[in-house]
């Protein structure tokens, strides 16, 4: 086993999930598995999980995986998906030999497993959504969105604009948090080390292509609210410029064992932006479902 260098406390392994190689973080020898799921863009599971993942594994078995296309797993070469990601989720549970988990996801990564959640409810203990995608049948940032996933070279010039200095990096921060003047330099240095990458984005993009219209996204499950089975825990940020936090507040209230949590001066990315209330808080949810 090699020791992950973005998160010294886990093992970087892989698994091989429908011919790819999936790479994941462990920690954790004990306790039950609680399973934390990335979003899209320049993310990965060392990204938005960096402080999430040592903390837990204090009592947890935890994992974090890369989507394919992210971090260091094989891309997904086809359309990504809302169902690819799904899919591949249930099928990385068979490859490390879990039953059922905990899903924690964030943004695209919520929108996953709340998929195997409705579909596969067995193998989901508890549930924590994260500023999640798929609350809504609207889009995230609204017509604007859809015009910039669409926009011819528009992943190469923010690059360009975005992936030269820590600043460019920062910059690109704006967008996302509600504070980017506020948040760490080695949050700031990981997302400018992913935004150099050649292939940054693009298999964000073409997700985004996939789930978007003018006005409408594939992928909602407003109409699953009410027959959600597992604890649900909602987090957001009140500040999220992507995601209104009404689209949580309202799914908390339809979810049968659903509860919020919304954190004030935070944007979209709780787990970097507020990562001490963000772990006091899913250990409370723990804590009261487990």
């Amino acid at each position: 086993m090699i020791r992950s260098e973005a998160v010294p406390a886990a093992d970087s392994l892989y698994a091989t999930v429908d011919g790819r190689r999936i790479r994941y973080l462990r920690a954790g020898d004990d306790g039950p598995p609680l399973l934390f799921l990335h979003g899209g863009g320049v993310d990965d599971a060392a990204v938005s999980w960096k402080h999430a993942i040592p903390h837990f594994a204090e009592d947890h078995r935890v994992y974090a995986l890369d989507w394919p296309g992210y971090g260091e797993s094989d891309p997904s070469e086809t359309t990504p998906t809302t169902d690819l990601y799904a899919g591949t989720l249930t099928g990385f549970l068979d490859a490390v030999g879990l039953d059922s988990a905990t899903l924690v996801g964030i943004s695209m990564g919520g929108a996953a497993a709340l998929s195997v959640a409705v579909r596969d409810p067995e193998r989901v203990d508890r549930l924590a959504l994260v500023d999640s995608y798929g609350l809504a049948d609207a889009v995230p940032g609204g017509i604007g969105s859809y015009l910039l996933a669409n926009a011819p070279f528009a992943n190469a010039v923010g690059r360009l604009a975005f992936a030269t200095s820590p600043l460019g990096a920062r910059a690109a921060l704006r967008n996302i948090v509600y504070d980017a003047d506020a948040v760490d330099d080695e949050f700031v240095a990981a997302v400018g080390e992913r935004l150099r990458r050649p292939d940054a984005g693009e298999e964000f993009l073409a997700y985004l292509r996939h789930e978007f219209s003018p006005d409408r996204v594939r992928t909602s499950f407003v109409d699953d609210f009410a027959d959600l089975r597992p604890p649900t825990l909602f987090v957001h940020g009140r500040e999220d410029p992507l995601i209104p936090v009404s689209w949580s507040e309202r799914a908390a209230e339809r979810v049968p064992d659903g509860e919020l949590a919304a954190f004030e001066h935070c944007g979209h990315w709780p787990p970097r932006e507020r990562p001490d209330l963000f772990n006091r808080t899913l250990r409370a949810f723990l804590d009261r479902t487990e």
